[in-house]
């Protein structure tokens, strides 16, 4: 081919426009389906109730006094009436002086009064087991005249000791009213035989006297005081001399 055709044929071709492509089939924006706007979603807040409380002020508890003790239900001198009502002793019976009713305990103490002949005698209740009816009793050979015998109380050996005799004090006709009173001697048990067992007496600490140099017809050893309770003298007895049976 020319080159000269060649050139020529180019340059008509560089003069020719360019043939227009076809536009794209756009659609127009009103076609295009509206997006949804983004709605932003509430969230529940929970309702609180506030309740405006007055909150009195609480006053500062006032310091209570200690109050002096007092007898439980399980006292000696309940079980004293438990057991003297066991032991058939029906009469009425005066607990406690009225006088000292509401005492606190640690003003007085308590004693069992019991009459052996014609005097009046107090055995501290807190050393007092129970009391029992008379019952019969086993001789110990070669034993002191004070000691009735002994007797098993639910196994346990107990030396009986005629208190009159031990008192050296002289028997008068029976009452048939004669009770035994059970007395802890340490370790051990001791039954003692009174005429009558009376009433339990509360007698104030600051009363005692001492027991006085002569005692007519009784061994001082045997007395620990002499305390007053409603116009009666109460011979209070010293049980640990008597109960030792080797003290003749």
């Amino acid at each position: 081919m020319d080159l000269a055709k060649i050139r020529k044929k180019a340059r008509q071709q560089e003069r020719a426009p360019l043939p227009e492509r076809p536009a794209l089939c756009q659609p127009e924006v009103s076609e295009l389906l509206p997006l949804p706007e983004p709605r932003e979603m509430p969230v529940p807040v929970p309702e609180m109730a506030f309740v405006n409380v007055n909150t009195p002020a609480v006053p500062d508890a006032p310091a209570v006094a200690k109050k002096p003790r007092r007898r439980t239900v399980s006292d000696p001198v309940a079980l004293l009436l438990a057991g003297r009502e066991a032991a058939g002793c029906d009469e009425d019976l005066q607990a406690v002086s009225s006088e000292l009713s509401n005492a606190p305990i640690e003003e007085y103490e308590e004693f069992l009064c019991i009459r052996v002949a014609d005097e009046t005698y107090g055995i501290n209740i807190m050393q007092i087991k129970e009391i029992i009816k008379p019952r019969p009793v086993t001789e110990v050979p070669r034993s002191p005249s004070f000691v009735s015998g002994v007797i098993s109380l639910r196994g346990v050996i107990t030396p009986i000791i005629d208190l009159l005799v031990r008192l050296g004090l002289d028997r008068e006709s029976a009452t048939g009213k004669e009770r035994v009173v059970v007395v802890k001697n340490g370790n051990e048990l001791c039954g003692l035989m009174v005429d009558e067992v009376t009433k339990v007496v509360r007698i104030p600490k600051n009363s005692f006297e001492a027991a006085p140099a002569v005692l007519e017809g009784i061994d001082r050893d045997f007395v620990k005081g002499i305390g007053r309770a409603e116009g009666l003298m109460i011979i209070l007895l010293h049980i640990e001399a008597i109960a030792d049976i080797d003290l003749m």
